[in-house]
C-alpha cells in the first residue's frame, strides 16, 4: 500500500519541480512584462534613441528625460509629463523643452515658449502628438513592452526567446519577425516591405523592457532602404515630483506667450507668372528659369524622404519620355536635401530619373509658397502658371497629362 503512494508523491514533486524549472515561453515573457508595464503608474526616466530613417544614411543620436504620471481619462494623451528632448546632431535647434499638464501643452527653450489651450486647441494638440518622442513601454495608457501600444500578441508574429546581457544586467531577449508583410504602403507609395524585425531587451528580475528596437528593409523602385529605431532605457524610478508637471514649473525667466494658429500662405495663383529663379543641377551647372520660355514646364518641389515624392517620380519620368520632343521640359527641385552628403546621384539613378533635377536652399520653399510636397506647377509657354496642385495621388495622373496636352496645343 505504500509503494503506491510513495509513486504517487514522487510523480508529484517531479511535476512541480519540473513545472518550476521550465523555460518560458518568448510570449510569456512579453505577457509579464505587460504586467509590469501596466503596474507603473508614473515616474522619472531617461532614454537615448538611435534613428535610421529609410532615405538617411546617418544614425541620428538623441537623449531624452521625462517625469510622467498616467491619467487614463485624460482624452488626448493619457499621460501629464515634462520632458526635454536633445538633438545635438541638429543644427536647427538643440534642446526642447514640453509640458502636458491636461489644460495646456506648452513648448519652450531656454528663453521663450509657446503655451497652448487644451480647451481651445485640442484638434492642435492631438496632430502633434506624433512628433513627441516617449519611452513608451511604460509612458501610455495602453502601454505594452514595446513602442506605441502594439499588441504582438494580437498579431502574425514568429517569436524567439533567448538570454543576453545588458550593461550586466541579466534579459530575457525576445526577436519577433513579421510572417505577414502585406502593407498599405505598397499599393499607396510603392513600397515594399522585405522585412520587419522587432527585438525587445526584458530584465530577468522586474521584468521591465530596458531597450527595444525595430528595423526595417524596404524596397520602392528599385531602391533597397533600411530604417532602424533603438531607445534604450538608461534610467528609471518610479518616484517623482508632481510639481515638475503644473505650469509653475517653468523657469520664471522663460516668457510665455498663448499659442496663435499658423496662417499658411496662398499658394501661388493660377495666371500668375511664376518667380524667376536660376538653381544649379547635380553637376553644378545653373539653369535658369527664363531661358526656359517657349515650352511647357512642370516644376516638381521634392525630397527624397518625401513618400508621396517618391511615389510620383516613375509617373513623372513617363512624362517626360512621353513629351520631351513635342515642347515639353520635366523639372525637379529639391531644396531640403543636399546633393553630395544625401547622395542624390545614386537616388534619382535608382528611380531611373532622366529628366533635369535642381537643388535649392530651404528658403525656396517660402519664395514658392511652398505649403505640402510634392507641389506640382503646369507652366505655359510664357511661364505662367496653369496649375499649382498640391499633393500627389494616381488618381489625378489623368488630369496631369490632360493639362500638359492642353498646354502644348494651345498656340497663345
Amino acid at each position: 500500500m505504500k509503494k503506491p503512494l510513495t509513486i504517487l508523491l514522487a510523480l508529484i514533486i517531479a511535476i512541480v519541480f519540473a513545472s518550476c524549472n521550465s523555460k518560458p515561453t518568448a510570449r510569456q515573457v512579453i505577457g509579464k512584462s505587460y504586467k509590469k508595464c501596466q503596474s507603473i503608474i508614473g515616474g522619472h526616466y531617461e532614454m537615448s534613441r538611435k534613428m535610421k530613417y529609410m532615405s538617411d544614411k546617418d544614425t541620428l543620436i538623441s537623449h531624452y528625460t521625462c517625469d510622467f504620471k498616467k491619467m487614463p481619462d485624460d482624452t488626448i494623451y493619457g499621460v501629464y509629463f515634462s520632458s526635454c528632448d536633445e538633438h545635438p546632431w541638429s543644427k536647427y535647434f538643440s534642446k526642447i523643452n514640453y509640458l502636458y499638464t491636461g489644460d495646456d501643452f506648452v513648448q519652450y527653450d531656454d528663453t521663450a515658449g509657446t503655451v497652448i489651450s487644451c480647451a481651445l486647441w485640442s484638434d492642435i494638440i492631438n496632430g502633434g502628438k506624433h512628433n513627441r518622442t516617449f519611452y513608451t513601454p511604460i509612458v501610455r495608457k495602453d502601454c505594452y513592452p514595446l513602442v506605441n501600444g502594439f499588441k504582438l500578441l494580437d498579431k502574425d508574429y514568429s517569436y524567439e526567446l533567448s538570454e543576453t546581457n545588458l550593461d550586466e544586467k541579466p534579459c530575457h531577449f525576445v526577436k519577433i519577425l513579421a510572417n505577414n508583410l502585406e502593407d498599405d504602403d505598397e499599393e499607396v507609395f510603392g513600397i515594399k516591405t522585405l522585412r520587419y524585425e522587432i527585438n525587445i531587451w526584458i530584465d530577468k528580475d522586474n521584468y521591465l523592457p530596458l531597450q527595444y528596437s525595430v528595423a526595417f528593409d524596404m524596397v520602392q523602385q528599385n531602391d533597397t532602404m533600411y530604417q532602424y529605431e533603438e531607445c534604450k532605457l538608461l534610467k528609471f524610478t518610479e518616484d517623482f515630483d508632481e510639481n515638475n508637471l503644473t505650469l509653475e514649473s517653468v523657469p520664471e525667466d522663460v516668457v510665455l506667450s498663448d499659442y496663435e494658429p499658423y496662417q499658411a500662405s496662398e499658394p501661388l495663383p493660377e495666371g500668375s507668372l511664376a518667380p524667376d529663379w536660376s538653381l544649379p543641377t547635380i553637376n553644378g551647372d545653373l539653369v535658369h528659369l527664363a531661358d526656359l520660355k517657349g515650352n511647357v514646364v512642370m516644376l516638381d518641389i521634392f525630397y527624397k524622404g518625401c513618400a508621396p515624392c517618391c511615389a510620383a517620380l516613375p509617373f513623372l519620368q513617363s512624362l517626360h519620355e512621353k513629351y520631351k520632343d513635342n515642347g515639353f521640359i520635366m523639372i525637379g527641385i529639391d531644396p531640403i536635401d543636399d546633393p553630395v552628403k544625401d547622395e542624390m546621384a545614386d537616388f534619382l539613378a535608382k528611380r531611373g530619373i532622366t529628366y533635369t533635377v535642381l537643388f535649392a536652399e530651404r528658403d525656396f520653399s517660402d519664395f514658392y509658397r511652398i505649403e505640402g510636397y510634392p507641389t506640382l506647377l503646369l507652366l505655359d509657354r510664357e511661364g505662367n502658371i496653369l496649375m499649382n496642385q498640391r499633393g500627389y495621388s494616381s488618381q489625378h495622373e489623368k488630369m496631369y497629362e490632360n493639362n500638359i496636352i492642353e498646354a502644348l496645343e494651345s498656340k497663345n
